[in-house]
């Protein structure tokens, strides 16, 4: 078995040396299997060298941002990228930015993969979306390292979300040249009565998934500051910590109108209250809602789009990509995968019988290989 592999191994590099689309192809094959098998030593090894990595400073949001900076060795342009992550607390520390930007690095992207407060305190914020852009302005100026017309954002989860947004504005729309999309979101609104009921839908048919205590109890955790009202936060705050046993009689009755229609949302478990319950809540929330959800901005995208969710996702649902590539202003510059073989963002292979193998991974091989084919041709 182990000269097999060497045999094949050697092949591999023979032909990757004399052809350069079988090579791509071959390339795609290992950052393929590389992805499903996160924290692994990377088969890429064995095509590429291993990254260098400096850490760097720029202005970003109205403040100084710190990024890793990722870089084949070469030290040639290449294609570019910027990782943004999702809500966590550790930002680009998380050993899953760091592997996803050697396996990036590895296939021939330089990476960017900055720290984001709003991310790392757990919340959205329209600051991130700014943040997004002149993290996009300062890799596009290190002209010592990439190629300025082949530069691109992943956005993954909850990150997608700003990313879109970022990508589809002014400052940076006609620079961009492709986006991934990877577990994000389409509407804000499609998501809080995901969270608080439950029930998405998609094309006129209703779909429910049991609601998550913790899901929206964390979501008003991190979002108390967006209520004024210094009582209401506290409220509000200690109602999180006694849902389990009751809240204690009369305590709502001190929250002021927005803290009572923040609660009223929190609380809501029926779909069909949805449109009421959020037109209660405060310009400010409102106005939060609307500047951070995708849908207010996707047909000012200029860039190829890469739609990617796993299915099935207990945080995002997948409607949220189908409602997004159905938006796109031209769906000839996009790429949708729908993978079962991912829950949200993180592979998800079940285990390998005779039927999981013909109906599970050769289909969904097919189309995973094809998503990051396409997506290796932009680092060519």
């Amino acid at each position: 078995m182990k000269k097999a592999w060497i045999a094949l191994l050697f092949l591999s590099l023979v032909v990757w040396f004399f052809h350069k689309e079988i090579r791509t192809a071959l390339f795609s094959g290992f950052v393929m299997a590389d992805i499903l098998r996160p924290g692994k030593s990377p088969l890429l090894r064995y095509l590429s060298s291993q990254p260098s990595m400096e850490v760097v400073q720029y202005l970003g949001g109205g403040r100084e941002m710190e990024a890793d900076l990722y870089f084949p060795k070469d030290r040639r342009p290449h294609s570019g990228i910027i990782l943004i992550h999702g809500v966590n607390q550790v930002g680009k520390s998380d050993s899953r930015v760091k592997w996803a930007a050697e396996i990036f690095c590895r296939a021939g992207f330089v990476v960017l993969a900055p720290d984001f407060l709003g991310f790392k305190s757990l919340r959205l914020r329209p600051t991130d979306v700014r943040e997004i852009e002149d993290s996009f302005l300062y890799l596009e100026s290190r002209k010592d390292l990439v190629r300025p017309d082949r530069l691109g954002i992943a956005g993954f989860s909850y990150g997608a979300g700003p990313t879109l947004i970022a990508a589809c504005n002014p400052r940076i729309r006609k620079k961009v040249d492709f986006v991934i999309s990877f577990g994000g979101y389409y509407d804000l609104k499609d998501i809080i009565q995901f969270v608080t009921t439950g029930y998405y839908s998609y094309r006129g048919k209703s779909y429910y998934q049991a609601p998550n205590d913790y899901d929206r109890w964390i979501f008003l955790r991190y979002n108390l500051d967006l209520l004024s009202d210094e009582e209401d936060r506290r409220i509000l705050q200690e109602v999180e910590v006694w849902k389990e046993r009751g809240v204690k009689a009369g305590v709502l009755d001190k929250l002021s109108s927005p803290g009572q229609s923040v609660y009223r949302l929190l609380s809501n478990r029926d779909p069909a209250k949805m449109e009421a319950v959020l037109s209660g809540l405060p310009p400010r929330v409102l106005r939060y809602i609307e500047v951070l959800s995708p849908c207010k901005h996707i047909q000012d995208l200029r860039a190829y789009l890469f739609v990617v969710h796993g299915t099935p996702d207990p945080f995002i649902p997948h409607t949220e990509s189908l409602r997004l590539y159905d938006a796109l202003p031209d769906r000839n510059k996009a790429h949708l995968a729908l993978l079962r073989i991912f829950t949200h963002v993180r592979p998800s292979l079940p285990r390998p019988t005779c039927s999981n193998i013909l109906f599970v991974y050769l289909p969904e091989g097919i189309k995973f290989y094809s998503l990051v084919y396409d997506l290796i041709q932009k680092a060519a």
